[in-house]
């Protein structure tokens, strides 16, 4: 009784199943994805708070029109007399490398070195560098996983988590791609004339907690 009963309801889920392969085939064959598809406008609050930090002031930083980079912004924070500073650029159609955004987009595009990963529990990934008397946390907060630093990192969020049926929907209807190539670059410095390496480092990781754990829930809208 019980497997004459469920053997409808299998031929039913088997059919809604062809269905929708037959439906996202046709819309490959018919409208090919040029994978150009305009971002949502977006733009950075003036204020974003920071655990145990003082906003010092924030400006929006120039993009060039032809960059990947849609819109950017400086924030500058102060806690005992430590001067935090943190770049915000929201990127579209990337790869989510971050080294090679910073060759082309920050005053690290010269020789900027070998970012040092290190991974945070219930974050994801972010890399660490010393440049002359400063050091530096950059990592790429993703519109859904945690966050990554390296090309394969971002790719494989977006082999695991972009296959959903409301992204799917979203390139059915012509909105969009499947994979979401967005990405939140963030990039975070303090001096080191006053505090040692290993000391800036763990200021740095802290404000990234706090700051990845304000803005991953508010990641822009596709």
């Amino acid at each position: 009784m019980t497997i004459t009963y469920w053997k409808p309801v299998r031929i039913s889920l088997l059919a809604v199943t062809l269905g929708a392969v037959l439906l996202v085939a046709g819309k490959l064959v018919l409208y090919p994805s040029t994978g150009n598809f305009a971002a949502t406008p977006f733009e950075f609050s003036e204020s974003v708070p920071l655990a145990d930090w003082q906003l010092q002031k924030s400006a929006a930083l120039e993009i060039s029109d032809n960059s990947e980079v849609k819109t950017a912004r400086k924030y500058e924070y102060q806690k005992n007399n430590i001067a935090l500073e943190i770049e915000m650029r929201y990127v579209v159609n990337t790869n989510g490398d971050v080294e090679s955004m910073m060759k082309g987009h920050t005053i690290l595009k010269s020789s900027p070195g070998k970012l040092a990963l290190v991974s945070t529990q219930g974050v994801g990934f972010h890399g660490i560098l010393q440049k002359q008397n400063r050091l530096y946390l950059s990592s790429c907060i993703n519109p859904r996983g945690g966050a990554t630093v390296t090309a394969e990192q971002f790719r494989y969020n977006r082999n695991t988590r972009d296959w959903q049926a409301n992204r799917i929907l979203f390139w059915l209807l012509g909105r969009g791609n499947i994979q979401d190539r967005r990405c939140l670059w963030t990039q975070m410095s303090v001096p080191l004339d006053k505090t040692p390496p290993e000391n800036a480092q763990k200021i740095l990781e802290n404000a990234w907690v706090s700051w990845y754990g304000w803005w991953q829930p508010r990641f822009p809208e596709p």
